[in-house]
Protein backbone atom coordinates (compact mmCIF):
# COMPACT_ATOMS: atom_id res chain seq x y z
CA UNK A 1 0.00 0.00 0.00
CA UNK A 2 1.33 3.34 -0.91
CA UNK A 3 0.62 6.65 0.72
CA UNK A 4 -1.64 7.59 -2.13
CA UNK A 5 -3.99 4.70 -1.50
CA UNK A 6 -4.50 5.47 2.19
CA UNK A 7 -6.85 8.38 2.55
CA UNK A 8 -7.77 9.82 5.87
CA UNK A 9 -11.42 9.98 6.59
CA UNK A 10 -12.54 13.34 7.94
CA UNK A 11 -13.29 13.17 11.62
CA UNK A 12 -16.75 14.12 12.73
CA UNK A 13 -16.67 17.44 14.55
CA UNK A 14 -16.99 17.20 18.30
CA UNK A 15 -19.37 19.73 19.79
CA UNK A 16 -17.52 22.56 21.51
CA UNK A 17 -18.44 23.68 25.01
CA UNK A 18 -19.76 27.21 24.82
CA UNK A 19 -17.75 29.77 26.77
CA UNK A 20 -20.86 31.68 27.85
CA UNK A 21 -22.19 28.55 29.51
CA UNK A 22 -19.01 28.23 31.57
CA UNK A 23 -19.10 31.94 32.40
CA UNK A 24 -22.73 31.64 33.51
CA UNK A 25 -21.94 28.80 35.88
CA UNK A 26 -18.86 30.53 37.32
CA UNK A 27 -20.75 33.81 37.87
CA UNK A 28 -23.71 32.00 39.41
CA UNK A 29 -21.54 30.09 41.87
CA UNK A 30 -19.38 33.11 42.75
CA UNK A 31 -22.53 35.13 43.47
CA UNK A 32 -22.95 32.94 46.56
CA UNK A 33 -19.33 33.28 47.66
CA UNK A 34 -18.66 37.00 47.20
CA UNK A 35 -21.32 39.00 49.03
CA UNK A 36 -20.13 42.47 48.04
CA UNK A 37 -20.55 42.02 44.29
CA UNK A 38 -22.95 39.09 44.49
CA UNK A 39 -25.82 41.02 42.90
CA UNK A 40 -23.78 41.90 39.83
CA UNK A 41 -22.47 38.35 39.50
CA UNK A 42 -25.96 36.90 39.90
CA UNK A 43 -27.32 39.15 37.17
CA UNK A 44 -24.38 38.25 34.91
CA UNK A 45 -24.99 34.55 35.58
CA UNK A 46 -28.64 34.93 34.60
CA UNK A 47 -27.88 36.90 31.43
CA UNK A 48 -25.04 34.59 30.34
CA UNK A 49 -27.16 31.52 31.09
CA UNK A 50 -30.10 32.71 28.99
CA UNK A 51 -27.86 33.75 26.07
CA UNK A 52 -25.90 30.49 26.19
CA UNK A 53 -29.04 28.35 26.23
CA UNK A 54 -30.45 30.20 23.21
CA UNK A 55 -27.19 29.87 21.29
CA UNK A 56 -26.83 26.17 22.15
CA UNK A 57 -30.39 25.46 21.07
CA UNK A 58 -29.81 27.27 17.76
CA UNK A 59 -26.46 25.59 17.07
CA UNK A 60 -27.92 22.29 15.79
CA UNK A 61 -25.59 20.17 17.90
CA UNK A 62 -22.31 22.00 17.26
CA UNK A 63 -22.27 23.54 20.74
CA UNK A 64 -22.70 21.88 24.10
CA UNK A 65 -22.95 23.13 27.65
CA UNK A 66 -26.72 23.18 28.21
CA UNK A 67 -26.28 21.86 31.75
CA UNK A 68 -23.62 24.44 32.60
CA UNK A 69 -25.82 27.25 31.29
CA UNK A 70 -28.81 25.96 33.25
CA UNK A 71 -26.71 25.65 36.42
CA UNK A 72 -25.52 29.25 36.03
CA UNK A 73 -29.06 30.44 35.41
CA UNK A 74 -30.47 28.66 38.46
CA UNK A 75 -27.58 29.68 40.74
CA UNK A 76 -27.92 33.30 39.60
CA UNK A 77 -31.66 33.34 40.28
CA UNK A 78 -31.26 31.73 43.71
CA UNK A 79 -28.36 34.03 44.66
CA UNK A 80 -30.36 37.08 43.57
CA UNK A 81 -33.36 35.93 45.63
CA UNK A 82 -31.20 35.32 48.70
CA UNK A 83 -29.59 38.73 48.23
CA UNK A 84 -32.97 40.43 48.15
CA UNK A 85 -34.04 38.55 51.28
CA UNK A 86 -30.88 39.73 53.03
CA UNK A 87 -31.60 43.32 52.01
CA UNK A 88 -35.15 43.07 53.30
CA UNK A 89 -33.94 41.56 56.58
CA UNK A 90 -31.26 44.23 56.93
CA UNK A 91 -33.80 46.96 56.31
CA UNK A 92 -36.17 45.47 58.87
CA UNK A 93 -33.47 45.22 61.51
CA UNK A 94 -32.28 48.74 60.79
CA UNK A 95 -35.83 50.02 61.12
CA UNK A 96 -36.43 48.11 64.36
CA UNK A 97 -33.15 49.36 65.80
CA UNK A 98 -33.99 52.94 64.93
CA UNK A 99 -37.42 52.63 66.57
CA UNK A 100 -35.90 51.05 69.64
CA UNK A 101 -33.23 53.72 69.93
CA UNK A 102 -35.76 56.51 69.39
CA UNK A 103 -38.08 55.23 72.11
CA UNK A 104 -35.34 54.79 74.71
CA UNK A 105 -33.47 57.99 73.92
CA UNK A 106 -36.63 60.03 74.40
CA UNK A 107 -37.07 58.83 78.00
CA UNK A 108 -35.99 61.52 80.50
CA UNK A 109 -33.52 60.55 83.19
CA UNK A 110 -31.76 57.79 81.28
CA UNK A 111 -28.94 60.03 80.01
Amino acid sequence: MSNEEVQEQPRPMQPQTMGLAIAAMVCGILAFCIPVIGFALAILGIVFGVKARKSIAASAGTLKGEGLALAGLVCGIVALGIGFLWLIALGMFAGIGRLFWYNWSSCPGLY
